[in-house]
């Protein structure tokens, strides 16, 4: 069998604090008149789009091909990571995901949720919400809900294009007004909403809290916690190198100032994502040259273990793995 870099059909799904930037920034074609929130990558579900696999999904070619597709580590079941772009034209709800053992134990799911986010865009002024303003208690948390006072409680931080946050389960966030961001994360779509601005849904009606599950999982002692984690960076002859994080759940890289040629090399444990946010590149390898725009995301097979990255024009690129 041919192993080759495989593009995927995006899924986008409609939000109630969507809009229609990603079509602007990421050059999406979105579905006319929808108020999209969020563009799923990577998923089970996703259609390839590309090559001898064209219309089959990612999970139909794991079950078929889980070694090569997947890696070493990769132990059947569904693809351990998600990529999202979102697209907040609104707040998103105030929520807490939860970690692993809680996600067992809560939903007789096999993974929690840990995340990370990428700032693609942010307008002025944008901010999102990480822990808490100061020192509180899962009652007195509950009393501010009841009495309308979360807002008071929460710790509100400015981002702009660029910023890199570490979400690991247990933090209380919410992403801002006027921010698109690259999320990845483990594959998981567990959220408990804690607080939702007094708003309806897409259907009318107050959409559903999860005040006691989402209490149990809040870590309360992140308190006006930094966004800023130390990064290592490199600059090469053709790019700089950025590890933003190295997690036991995933790896993500930045690569900037991308002009020339990348020799890529993995090791097989693991499937690589790369998802293009400016430029155009060429994936060159044992197979035909796959060609991956702005707002793209393309994963190599584990089995690739090798290729040629060619920037077609100065790129930004992010490169995501799992770890586990």
């Amino acid at each position: 069998m041919t192993f080759y870099p495989l593009i995927f059909s995006p899924a986008f799904h409609a939000r109630v604090w969507g809009g229609r930037n990603l079509e602007k920034f990421l050059e999406k074609k979105l579905p006319a008149q929808s108020i999209i929130g969020e563009s799923w990558e990577i998923y089970d579900t996703n259609i390839i789009i590309n090559g001898e696999y064209s219309g089959h999904t990612l999970k139909e070619l794991l079950s078929q091909f889980p070694r090569e597709i997947g890696g070493t580590l990769y132990d059947g079941g569904d693809f351990p990571l998600l990529v999202k772009f979102l697209d907040a034209q609104d707040w998103l709800s105030v929520q807490v995901h939860p970690n692993d053992e809680l996600a067992q134990s809560l939903e007789g799911q096999p993974r929690g949720k840990t995340e990370c986010w990428y700032v693609v865009e942010a307008e002025p002024d944008a901010a999102i919400i990480y822990g808490f303003s100061e020192k509180i208690s899962a009652q007195d948390f509950r009393d501010a809900i009841d009495n309308g006072n979360v807002k008071e409680l929460l710790h509100f931080v400015n981002v702009k294009k660029g910023d890199f946050i570490f979400v690991p389960a247990g933090t209380i966030h919410a992403l801002g007004k006027g921010v698109i961001i690259y999320e990845l994360q483990q594959t998981s779509d567990t959220t408990y909403r804690l607080y939702d601005w007094d708003r309806l849904g897409l259907d009318g009606a107050p959409r559903e809290l999860h005040i006691d599950k989402g209490l149990i999982c809040t870590d309360f002692s992140l308190i006006r916690p930094s966004l800023h984690l130390e990064t290592t960076s490199f600059r090469h002859q053709d790019y700089t190198e950025e590890q933003l994080t190295d997690n036991p759940y995933f790896s993500l890289q930045r690569i900037t100032d991308f002009t020339g040629i990348k020799e890529y090399s993995f090791d097989g444990t693991a499937a690589q994502i790369i998802t293009i946010l400016e430029g155009i590149i060429t994936i060159s390898g044992n197979f035909d040259d796959v060609i991956v725009h702005k707002g793209m995301t393309v994963l190599l097979p584990a089995c690739l273990q090798h290729c040629q990255i060619i920037a077609n024009d100065k790129s930004e690129l992010l490169i995501a793995h799992y770890n586990s």
